[in-house]
């Protein structure tokens, strides 16, 4: 059904939106879960607390995402999806539970990549579709995992930074992020779009080769 490269390609696209999908999905209800469990109401009021991928999913976030894991050959691959509203001021901890609360998502993009990757590194998968289909699991939920832990903000690592630091830097920090909204992370994007391949595409292959042993084909 599938032989010839038009219909590899269609396959693989739907690979990679499936992959997407469950890579936003467990994202985000991670950072919900986590977020109520540790006291804050919020993500469980908006409807968060679901592994339905339509409640996370970010458009734009998931085109770029699929532009480039196929323009780079999934050498270097951004995105994120629907960020999860967390009110830290209903936790115990603002700076730390916050931190929790941040790290959990991309911890749980680390799990599947651990997940769908080691079967394929080694051998253990048997048929060809199945490797291909889980080497694009893994290979999109580590650009997942190294993107939002990159210490910008809005992102997940920023967050996650502010449990490292003295206490008054992190208030600073968080009154930064505020003050100054996205505009840091267009500009790690523009960056991204320019260096991207030369700085994140190494670190990224080099994981993508020890967890999972190839790069998307």
């Amino acid at each position: 059904m599938w032989k010839g490269e038009g219909g590899m390609l269609v396959l693989k696209f739907i690979f990679a939106v499936i992959s997407i999908l469950i890579g936003f999905a467990c994202h985000e209800y991670a950072h919900a879960a986590v977020a109520y469990r540790l006291g804050d109401p919020t993500p469980k009021y908006e409807g968060r607390l679901t592994l339905n991928p339509i409640k996370h999913l970010d458009w734009f976030g998931a085109a770029v995402l699929m532009l480039t894991l196929f323009f780079t050959g999934g050498r270097c691959v951004v995105g994120w999806g629907k960020p999860v509203a967390i009110n830290t001021e209903s936790l115990n901890d603002p700076i730390v539970d916050g931190g929790v609360c941040s790290f959990a998502g991309p911890f749980a993009n680390f799990l599947i990549v651990l997940i769908a990757g080691l079967p394929v590194k080694f051998g253990l998968v048997p048929i060809p579709l199945l490797e291909d289909f889980l080497t694009i699991l893994a290979s999109v939920n580590l650009a997942l995992f190294i993107f939002n832990m990159l210490p910008f903000p809005p992102l997940d690592g920023w967050k996650f930074l502010q449990v490292f630091v003295p206490r008054n830097w992190a208030y600073t920090m968080r009154e930064w992020e505020i003050n100054i909204g996205s505009t840091p992370l267009y500009c790690l994007m523009a960056l991204i779009v320019v260096l991207g391949p030369m700085v994140i595409g190494p670190l990224y292959a080099q994981l993508l080769g020890f967890f999972v042993g190839r790069l998307p084909q």
